[in-house]
C-alpha cells in the first residue's frame, strides 16, 4: 500500500479529516521520505525530536534507526493513534502538546544533542524556527520541511527581495542548507504552495560577535522594517543624524544603502557602533 493510500485509509477509518488550522498536508512521496533519512544521517546513538509526527510514517522511519524517537504531535486524534501504534516500541515516545507552548528542555536527556526532523506546519514556521534557535547549545541539527517561500528567504544571499531579518537571525545561529524543494502533490491533501526541506546545522558559537544579542537584533529589525528607507533614515531611533552619518563614515558603510544590501558582519559592526552611541 502506498503512502496516499495509507493516508487515505487512515482517514476514511478514522472520525478525522486534515486539519487546515493544524497545517496537517501528509508527506505521501516514499521517496522524499528517503531523502530524508539520508540527509538527517540519523544513527543508532541518536535522539530524535520529530515536530507534527502526523500519520506516524517517518516516525517508523526513524524509530528503525534512532536510539530514541521523541514524537510530538496536538491532534488527540492522531496522538490517540499513534500512541496505539507506537505501544511496543520502546524507542518511541508520543507526547501530546503545542510546540510552541511545550517546554523543549523538558524532553532531552542529559549529554544529549537531539536532532530535530520535521514536516512543520506552514502557518507557524517561523515561531518555531526562532523557538529551536532559542536551543541553539542544545540541538545537534534541524531538518525541517517548510514552505518554499520561507526556505528560500532563510538561504537568501545579500541584496535580494527574499534577504531579510530572518535571513540574518537564522544565520547567526546555524548554518543553511535548501536539500530540495517539492511540488504539492507531494503531500495529502496538496497545499497551494511548494514545499522545501531545509538543513540548519547549528554553531557552537555565533556566526558575529556581538555584545548584546538583544541590540543587534533589534538594529536588523529596525532596518528591515524601513525595507525601502536609506540607513540613514530607516535607523534614526538609534542615534542623530549626524552621530549616524559619523557612524556609517566609520564604518564605509554609505548611509544611502539599504538593509537588504547589507551582510551580516556589516550589521554586526553597525549594531556595535550604534551600541557606544546609546
Amino acid at each position: 500500500m502506498s503512502l496516499q493510500q495509507q493516508a487515505r485509509t487512515f482517514l476514511k477509518k478514522h472520525p478525522t479529516h486534515p486539519n487546515k488550522k493544524l497545517g496537517q498536508h501528509f508527506l505521501i512521496n516514499p521517496e522524499v521520505l528517503e531523502i530524508i533519512m539520508d540527509i538527517g544521517e540519523v544513527t543508532d546513538t541518536d535522539v530524535v525530536i520529530e515536530i507534527g509526527a502526523g500519520l506516524g510514517c517517518l516516525t517508523q522511519a526513524l524509530a528503525e534507526t534512532a536510539e530514541t524517537v521523541i514524537a510530538i504531535e496536538i491532534d488527540p486524534i492522531l496522538n490517540e493513534v499513534l500512541e496505539s501504534q507506537f505501544s511496543t516500541c520502546d524507542t518511541v515516545q508520543i507526547v501530546k502538546a503545542d510546540i510552541l507552548e511545550i517546554e523543549l528542555t523538558s524532553l532531552f536527556s542529559p549529554n544529549t544533542r537531539p536532532k530535530v526532523i520535521a514536516n512543520l506546519p506552514y502557518g507557524i514556521t517561523t515561531p518555531i524556527l526562532w523557538k529551536l534557535l532559542e536551543h541553539t547549545n542544545q540541538l545537534d541539527a534541524c531538518l525541517l520541511m517548510m514552505q518554499r517561500e520561507v526556505a528560500e528567504r532563510i538561504v537568501a544571499p545579500p541584496g535580494g527581495k527574499d534577504y531579510g531579518a530572518l535571513t540574518i537571525g537564522v544565520a547567526y545561529h546555524a548554518d543553511t542548507s535548501l536539500i530540495v524543494t517539492l511540488s504539492p502533490e507531494n503531500f495529502y491533501p496538496a497545499p497551494k504552495v511548494d514545499s522545501a526541506l531545509l538543513k540548519l546545522s547549528m554553531r557552537d558559537k555565533p556566526r558575529v560577535e556581538v555584545q548584546d544579542e538583544a541590540h543587534f537584533f533589534r538594529v536588523v529589525r529596525e532596518a528591515f522594517r524601513g525595507r525601502r528607507k536609506m540607513l540613514k533614515n530607516a535607523l534614526k531611533r538609534f542615534a542623530s543624524s549626524d552621530r549616524l552619518n559619523q557612524t556609517f563614515e566609520e564604518l564605509n558603510i554609505k548611509p544611502e544603502r539599504r538593509a537588504e544590501t547589507l551582510d551580516i558582519t556589516e550589521f554586526a559592526a553597525l549594531a556595535e557602533r550604534l551600541q557606544l552611541n546609546i
